[in-house]
């Protein structure tokens, strides 16, 4: 199917020119008219999906031009949207027209500009077909299950949905199910936008609610809904005027956002599915959040998560992550957060992490719980003081002992040659505990007698060899190893030779 094509009648050249380049960017097509009369010819010629509509245009205004569009049966059914700096009450004079479905405020944002017309694109013919025709809209959007993806968390975790669709930029709602909850997610290009439960009673999250908003605890019973109406318009915007500090309920919704959020990740599995387009709870269309994953994480593990014991905590290495198909968006992490991570190298220990971002260690290890459940950190073994020298050209025996033995693994200082001149260098430059080497030929066996005696009595040979027969065998224990694995060498293997030889300094062999 080809992609929708937006008609956009506007007089401002910048106007103009931002619908054409940000839309054009979310994958529509647009098409231009600078007055009313070419863009009522341009709509009977191009019949679009959907038009945006300039309320004053040169000579006349939208309603005019909506009057002209439904006197012709090709363009009566095609859904506009009206564009003013004067808001609602531009938009009254919009109520008569069936082919109207929603206006859109000037200026505008780009998130706001392509989360109105999805919403237009998705609901806009449904509008006009019920204006028209008398008969009722479903009194639940979405009910229908019109999704574009679902399935259950079991099998693609919440982290991994969200982590897609803010990759992929996608705007819409996604809904998790959770026991006997219903989260739902608001997302623009991306971005979270807006995280309600009207399922949710309000009682659940004062436990967490911080001292300092529990004045604002009787809008949770509103803030966790979704009700589209009027009267719940009306009162948006008598909170906005009359809160002195409406950060404050900025700052509560954020909130709820987060211990939701935390919920949803750290809750039993159940099924979920997304649905493009949509309109953000009243609320949120006021504050929206415009934050990631990440950061409600973090900040729910704050309001919400078990102590833990920091002494377990201290010793661990962590290290960063980037997961696949590109960085997770960090929208919303606190500069002290944005340190932290910058600090996982994979070597630093988290009491060495707090003592170098100037935080509390308490505080650091909040915000690695909260990063580990997104993906965006990982637990490293502490890097071991013993070095391991690997003389091997066999790319998948490479490859097992760098992932069990370098720092994704056991974290010793593993170094891999493939030749024995840089072998011999190596050893003669530092002492090594262990050395694994390749003896399939006879080069190999005289390079590892030429070499034994010139290193510490105290660092370990262990043979890389492929074992036939028991006449082998036999000639490896005559030369002197301290260990053997035998091809192909296995992880299991390859981890009971290391750590028996390095804990205990006794022959392995495998």
């Amino acid at each position: 199917m080809e992609n929708p094509l937006i008609l956009v009648i506007d007089d401002s050249p910048t106007i103009r020119k931002m619908v054409e380049c940000h839309l054009s960017q979310a994958g529509y097509r647009v098409a231009i008219a600078h007055d009313a009369e070419s863009g009522i010819v341009a709509a009977q010629t191009t019949r679009p999906n959907l038009i945006i509509l300039d309320h004053q245009l040169p000579g006349t205004t939208g309603d005019e031009v909506c009057r002209k569009l439904l006197s012709v049966e090709d363009t009566a059914s095609i859904p506009v949207v009206i564009s003013s700096a004067m808001r609602n009450r531009a938009f009254a004079l919009y109520t008569e027209f069936s082919n109207v479905v929603d206006q859109i405020p000037k200026p505008f944002t780009s998130e706001l500009l392509k989360s109105g017309v999805a919403n237009a694109l998705q609901m806009g013919k449904l509008v006009v077909q019920a204006q028209r025709t008398g008969s009722t809209m479903p009194e639940m959007v979405g009910e229908d299950h019109d999704s574009a993806l679902e399935g259950n968390t079991r099998v693609f975790p919440v982290r991994a949905v969200i982590d897609f669709l803010n990759n992929s930029e996608q705007s819409g709602r996604l809904t998790v199910e959770l026991g006997n909850d219903r989260i739902r997610f608001s997302l623009s290009g991306g971005r979270i936008q807006a995280v309600v439960a009207s399922t949710v009673s309000p009682d659940r999250l004062l436990e967490f609610l911080p001292e300092d908003l529990a004045d604002l605890a009787p809008l949770l019973a509103i803030t966790l809904g979704e009700t589209q109406d009027a009267s719940m318009a009306g009162l948006v915007k008598l909170l906005e005027k009359s809160l002195a500090d409406p950060r404050r309920l900025r700052t509560l919704l954020r909130f709820q956002a987060a211990v939701l959020t935390h919920w949803s990740l750290s809750g039993e599995t159940g099924d979920f599915r997304f649905e493009p387009g949509g309109t953000l709870p009243p609320m949120f269309q006021a504050f929206p959040l415009q934050t990631s994953l990440p950061a409600l994480s973090v900040e729910g593990v704050r309001r919400c998560g078990l102590a833990v014991n920091l002494r377990d905590w201290a010793p661990l290495v962590i290290a960063r992550r980037n997961p696949r198909g590109g960085n997770l968006d960090r929208a919303g992490l606190s500069p002290a957060d944005i340190k932290i991570h910058a600090l996982l190298d994979g070597t630093m220990d988290l009491a060495t992490i707090a003592e170098r971002s100037g935080q509390e260690l308490a505080a650091v290890v909040d915000t690695i719980r909260g990063f580990e459940r997104t993906g965006l950190a990982e637990r490293r073994a502490p890097v071991s003081s013993d070095a391991i020298l690997l003389l091997e050209d066999e790319p998948e025996t490479v490859r097992v002992v760098q992932k069990v033995l370098g720092p994704e693994g056991e974290g010793y200082q593993l170094k891999v040659v493939r030749d024995r001149i840089a072998a011999q260098l190596l050893l003669r430059r530092q002492q090594y505990a262990l050395v694994l080497l390749s003896l399939d030929h006879k080069e190999h066996e005289a390079f590892f007698l030429s070499v034994k005696p010139q290193v510490a009595a105290s660092t370990c040979f262990v043979g890389i060899v492929g074992i036939e027969d028991e006449s082998e065998l036999n000639s490896l224990d005559a030369m002197g190893l301290d260990g053997v694995l035998q091809r192909p060498v296995t992880e299991a293997d390859l981890k009971a030779v290391v750590k028996h030889l390095l804990a205990a300094g006794q022959l392995a062999v495998v």
